[in-house]
Protein backbone atom coordinates (compact mmCIF):
# COMPACT_ATOMS: atom_id res chain seq x y z
CA UNK A 1 0.00 0.00 0.00
CA UNK A 2 1.23 3.28 -0.76
CA UNK A 3 1.38 5.78 2.17
CA UNK A 4 0.31 9.27 1.15
CA UNK A 5 3.28 11.84 0.96
CA UNK A 6 2.86 14.75 3.43
CA UNK A 7 1.45 18.40 1.68
CA UNK A 8 2.71 21.29 1.62
CA UNK A 9 0.57 24.14 0.62
CA UNK A 10 3.09 27.44 -0.29
CA UNK A 11 0.86 30.73 -0.34
CA UNK A 12 2.56 33.52 -2.15
CA UNK A 13 4.65 31.35 -4.31
CA UNK A 14 5.50 33.98 -7.20
CA UNK A 15 6.58 36.65 -5.10
CA UNK A 16 10.35 36.67 -4.29
CA UNK A 17 10.41 35.13 -1.09
CA UNK A 18 7.89 32.43 -1.89
CA UNK A 19 9.59 31.32 -5.31
CA UNK A 20 12.87 31.32 -3.30
CA UNK A 21 10.76 29.16 -0.75
CA UNK A 22 9.05 26.55 -4.15
CA UNK A 23 12.55 26.07 -5.15
CA UNK A 24 14.34 25.17 -1.91
CA UNK A 25 11.68 22.89 -0.25
CA UNK A 26 11.06 21.10 -3.29
CA UNK A 27 13.60 18.19 -3.23
CA UNK A 28 11.63 17.22 0.51
CA UNK A 29 9.63 13.98 -0.18
CA UNK A 30 6.54 16.47 -0.05
CA UNK A 31 3.79 16.99 -2.20
CA UNK A 32 3.85 20.71 -2.57
CA UNK A 33 1.17 22.46 -3.40
CA UNK A 34 2.24 26.02 -4.42
CA UNK A 35 -0.60 29.36 -5.20
CA UNK A 36 -0.44 33.15 -5.90
CA UNK A 37 -2.84 35.06 -5.87
CA UNK A 38 -4.28 34.61 -8.83
CA UNK A 39 -5.34 31.31 -7.48
CA UNK A 40 -6.23 31.40 -4.17
CA UNK A 41 -7.34 35.06 -2.28
CA UNK A 42 -6.12 35.09 0.90
CA UNK A 43 -7.83 38.44 1.70
CA UNK A 44 -11.41 36.40 1.22
CA UNK A 45 -11.85 33.94 4.27
CA UNK A 46 -14.21 32.01 2.48
CA UNK A 47 -11.70 31.18 -0.53
CA UNK A 48 -9.21 30.38 2.05
CA UNK A 49 -10.95 27.85 4.12
CA UNK A 50 -12.19 26.05 1.17
CA UNK A 51 -8.94 25.79 -0.36
CA UNK A 52 -7.79 24.45 2.39
CA UNK A 53 -10.37 22.04 3.37
CA UNK A 54 -10.01 20.35 -0.15
CA UNK A 55 -6.31 20.17 -0.46
CA UNK A 56 -5.73 19.45 3.47
CA UNK A 57 -2.33 20.14 4.02
CA UNK A 58 -0.41 19.19 6.41
CA UNK A 59 1.68 22.46 6.73
CA UNK A 60 1.13 25.91 4.98
CA UNK A 61 4.22 28.49 4.70
CA UNK A 62 2.63 32.26 4.05
CA UNK A 63 4.92 33.86 2.27
CA UNK A 64 2.56 36.06 1.00
CA UNK A 65 2.48 40.00 1.83
CA UNK A 66 3.21 43.67 0.53
CA UNK A 67 7.10 43.63 1.28
CA UNK A 68 8.10 46.86 -0.65
CA UNK A 69 8.25 49.54 2.34
CA UNK A 70 7.20 52.38 0.33
CA UNK A 71 4.20 50.84 -1.14
CA UNK A 72 3.12 49.86 2.76
CA UNK A 73 3.69 54.09 3.13
CA UNK A 74 1.81 54.69 0.23
CA UNK A 75 -1.52 52.52 0.98
CA UNK A 76 -1.68 51.25 4.40
CA UNK A 77 -4.93 49.97 3.74
CA UNK A 78 -3.57 47.55 1.16
CA UNK A 79 -0.68 46.60 3.72
CA UNK A 80 -2.92 45.61 6.56
CA UNK A 81 -5.13 44.08 4.02
CA UNK A 82 -2.40 41.41 3.09
CA UNK A 83 0.02 41.30 5.93
CA UNK A 84 -2.73 41.14 8.34
CA UNK A 85 -5.94 40.42 7.32
CA UNK A 86 -4.72 37.39 4.75
CA UNK A 87 -2.35 35.80 7.57
CA UNK A 88 -5.47 36.21 9.76
CA UNK A 89 -7.53 34.19 6.91
CA UNK A 90 -5.09 31.43 6.57
CA UNK A 91 -4.34 30.82 10.64
CA UNK A 92 -7.95 30.49 11.36
CA UNK A 93 -8.67 27.44 8.10
CA UNK A 94 -5.09 26.01 9.26
CA UNK A 95 -6.69 25.58 13.06
CA UNK A 96 -9.59 24.32 11.23
CA UNK A 97 -7.86 21.47 9.51
CA UNK A 98 -4.93 20.97 12.19
CA UNK A 99 -2.43 22.23 9.88
CA UNK A 100 0.85 23.46 11.09
CA UNK A 101 1.58 26.77 10.17
CA UNK A 102 4.52 28.65 8.96
CA UNK A 103 4.20 32.79 9.15
CA UNK A 104 7.30 34.14 7.83
CA UNK A 105 7.48 37.91 9.62
CA UNK A 106 9.83 40.53 9.67
CA UNK A 107 12.35 42.67 11.86
CA UNK A 108 10.90 45.67 11.22
CA UNK A 109 8.71 44.43 14.02
CA UNK A 110 11.22 46.13 16.15
CA UNK A 111 11.92 50.31 16.49
CA UNK A 112 15.92 49.90 15.58
CA UNK A 113 16.59 51.83 18.64
CA UNK A 114 19.39 49.95 20.14
CA UNK A 115 22.73 48.59 19.01
CA UNK A 116 22.53 44.55 19.99
CA UNK A 117 20.12 42.22 17.78
CA UNK A 118 16.76 42.21 18.73
CA UNK A 119 15.48 38.17 20.54
CA UNK A 120 12.30 36.95 20.40
CA UNK A 121 11.90 38.02 24.14
CA UNK A 122 12.15 41.39 23.09
CA UNK A 123 9.22 43.81 22.85
CA UNK A 124 8.16 44.68 19.41
CA UNK A 125 7.65 48.01 18.86
CA UNK A 126 7.05 48.95 14.91
CA UNK A 127 7.66 52.56 13.16
CA UNK A 128 6.54 51.71 10.16
CA UNK A 129 3.39 50.38 8.46
CA UNK A 130 5.58 47.28 7.02
CA UNK A 131 6.58 46.76 10.44
CA UNK A 132 2.87 47.40 11.64
CA UNK A 133 0.96 45.34 9.04
CA UNK A 134 3.25 42.20 9.68
CA UNK A 135 3.28 42.54 13.83
CA UNK A 136 -0.89 42.54 13.12
CA UNK A 137 -0.38 39.32 11.16
CA UNK A 138 1.53 37.80 13.82
CA UNK A 139 -0.93 38.83 16.55
CA UNK A 140 -3.80 37.50 14.70
CA UNK A 141 -1.75 33.70 13.91
CA UNK A 142 -1.11 33.62 17.82
CA UNK A 143 -4.67 34.09 18.32
CA UNK A 144 -6.21 31.74 15.69
CA UNK A 145 -3.46 29.20 15.41
CA UNK A 146 -2.64 26.58 17.82
CA UNK A 147 0.03 24.72 15.69
CA UNK A 148 2.03 28.15 14.42
CA UNK A 149 5.60 28.91 13.65
CA UNK A 150 6.03 32.86 13.36
CA UNK A 151 9.85 33.00 11.74
CA UNK A 152 11.18 36.44 11.23
CA UNK A 153 14.07 37.60 8.99
CA UNK A 154 16.14 40.36 8.65
CA UNK A 155 17.65 41.38 5.47
CA UNK A 156 17.51 38.18 3.04
CA UNK A 157 19.15 37.38 -0.08
CA UNK A 158 18.24 34.91 -2.69
CA UNK A 159 19.06 34.45 -6.36
CA UNK A 160 15.30 35.39 -6.49
CA UNK A 161 15.66 38.99 -4.87
CA UNK A 162 19.45 39.70 -6.47
CA UNK A 163 20.62 41.77 -3.34
CA UNK A 164 23.74 40.34 -3.60
CA UNK A 165 23.90 39.95 -7.42
CA UNK A 166 23.11 43.83 -7.83
CA UNK A 167 26.23 44.70 -5.35
CA UNK A 168 28.50 42.76 -7.80
CA UNK A 169 26.92 44.19 -10.90
CA UNK A 170 27.59 47.81 -9.14
CA UNK A 171 31.11 46.66 -8.52
CA UNK A 172 31.76 46.03 -11.61
CA UNK A 173 31.64 49.39 -12.67
CA UNK A 174 33.68 50.72 -10.42
CA UNK A 175 31.84 51.77 -7.19
CA UNK A 176 29.15 50.52 -4.60
CA UNK A 177 26.34 52.64 -3.45
CA UNK A 178 25.16 51.11 0.03
CA UNK A 179 22.67 52.85 2.26
CA UNK A 180 24.93 54.68 5.79
CA UNK A 181 24.39 53.37 9.26
CA UNK A 182 22.07 50.23 8.40
CA UNK A 183 22.70 47.43 10.02
CA UNK A 184 20.98 43.99 9.60
CA UNK A 185 21.67 40.02 9.72
CA UNK A 186 22.04 39.16 6.27
CA UNK A 187 20.79 35.60 5.68
CA UNK A 188 20.60 33.47 2.50
CA UNK A 189 17.32 31.93 1.27
CA UNK A 190 18.94 28.49 1.11
CA UNK A 191 19.48 28.66 5.15
CA UNK A 192 16.47 30.17 5.89
CA UNK A 193 14.53 27.07 3.78
CA UNK A 194 16.78 24.54 5.78
CA UNK A 195 15.57 26.50 9.17
CA UNK A 196 12.01 26.13 8.06
CA UNK A 197 12.43 22.00 6.79
CA UNK A 198 13.85 21.35 10.59
CA UNK A 199 11.63 23.67 11.89
CA UNK A 200 8.31 21.70 10.52
CA UNK A 201 9.52 18.33 11.32
CA UNK A 202 9.04 19.23 15.24
CA UNK A 203 5.75 20.44 17.28
CA UNK A 204 7.42 23.05 19.32
CA UNK A 205 5.49 25.94 18.03
CA UNK A 206 5.81 29.85 18.53
CA UNK A 207 7.97 32.98 17.76
CA UNK A 208 11.47 32.41 16.31
CA UNK A 209 14.26 34.49 15.13
CA UNK A 210 15.92 32.93 11.82
CA UNK A 211 19.01 34.87 10.94
CA UNK A 212 22.88 34.10 9.99
CA UNK A 213 25.03 34.54 12.84
CA UNK A 214 25.93 37.47 13.69
CA UNK A 215 25.41 41.27 11.99
CA UNK A 216 27.11 43.50 10.02
CA UNK A 217 26.83 46.71 8.14
CA UNK A 218 25.72 47.39 4.60
CA UNK A 219 29.45 48.21 4.15
CA UNK A 220 31.36 45.72 5.36
CA UNK A 221 28.45 43.43 3.50
CA UNK A 222 29.43 44.84 0.39
CA UNK A 223 33.20 44.77 1.29
CA UNK A 224 32.95 41.24 1.81
CA UNK A 225 31.25 40.26 -1.11
CA UNK A 226 34.20 42.42 -3.00
CA UNK A 227 36.66 40.33 -1.08
CA UNK A 228 35.04 37.15 -1.75
CA UNK A 229 34.60 38.15 -5.47
CA UNK A 230 37.89 39.19 -6.03
CA UNK A 231 36.47 42.60 -7.25
CA UNK A 232 38.29 45.86 -7.09
CA UNK A 233 35.76 48.65 -6.20
CA UNK A 234 35.13 51.77 -4.15
CA UNK A 235 32.36 51.73 -1.74
CA UNK A 236 30.49 55.36 -0.42
CA UNK A 237 28.00 54.95 1.94
CA UNK A 238 24.78 57.28 1.42
CA UNK A 239 22.08 58.37 3.37
CA UNK A 240 19.18 55.65 3.20
CA UNK A 241 16.48 57.25 0.92
CA UNK A 242 14.45 54.15 1.32
CA UNK A 243 12.02 56.39 2.29
CA UNK A 244 12.56 59.17 4.40
CA UNK A 245 13.62 57.33 7.22
CA UNK A 246 10.86 54.56 7.36
CA UNK A 247 12.93 51.98 8.17
CA UNK A 248 14.86 51.19 11.77
CA UNK A 249 18.06 51.51 11.62
CA UNK A 250 19.33 48.19 13.28
CA UNK A 251 17.39 45.57 12.47
CA UNK A 252 19.59 42.79 13.03
CA UNK A 253 18.34 39.58 15.49
CA UNK A 254 19.55 37.01 17.31
CA UNK A 255 17.98 33.53 16.74
CA UNK A 256 18.33 33.43 20.79
CA UNK A 257 15.27 30.47 21.38
CA UNK A 258 17.54 28.17 18.90
CA UNK A 259 20.57 28.69 21.14
CA UNK A 260 18.96 28.36 24.32
CA UNK A 261 17.53 25.38 23.68
CA UNK A 262 20.44 24.01 21.58
CA UNK A 263 18.78 23.67 18.30
CA UNK A 264 20.84 23.78 14.96
CA UNK A 265 22.03 27.74 14.36
CA UNK A 266 22.23 29.08 10.53
CA UNK A 267 25.93 29.35 9.99
CA UNK A 268 28.57 33.11 10.92
CA UNK A 269 27.06 35.29 7.98
CA UNK A 270 30.37 35.61 6.38
CA UNK A 271 30.64 31.88 5.99
CA UNK A 272 26.82 31.81 4.65
CA UNK A 273 27.08 34.96 2.58
CA UNK A 274 30.55 32.84 0.85
CA UNK A 275 28.98 29.76 0.62
CA UNK A 276 25.75 31.48 -1.32
CA UNK A 277 28.60 33.00 -3.73
CA UNK A 278 30.24 29.96 -3.88
CA UNK A 279 27.15 27.91 -5.02
CA UNK A 280 25.23 30.50 -7.14
CA UNK A 281 28.30 30.89 -9.31
CA UNK A 282 28.82 34.56 -8.52
CA UNK A 283 33.17 33.97 -8.18
CA UNK A 284 32.99 32.70 -11.69
CA UNK A 285 33.08 28.84 -10.37
CA UNK A 286 29.16 27.54 -9.41
CA UNK A 287 29.06 24.10 -7.94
Amino acid sequence: MRIAREKIWISGSSGRLGSSMLRLLDPLDAEIIATDEHEVDITNQAEVSQFVGRIRPHTIINCFGLSNRDKCEENPDHAYLLNAIGARNIAIASNKYMAKLVQLSTADVFDGNTDKPYTEFDKANPQTIYGKSNLEGENYVRTFSNYHFIVRVSRLYSRENQFVENIIKQAKTGEVKVAKDLYMSPTSAYDLAQFIIKLIETNSFGTYHASADGFTSMYDFASEILACTGIDAKINQIPDDLGMGIRPGFFAIDDYIVKITKGELIPNWKDSLHAYIKREGLNGKKV
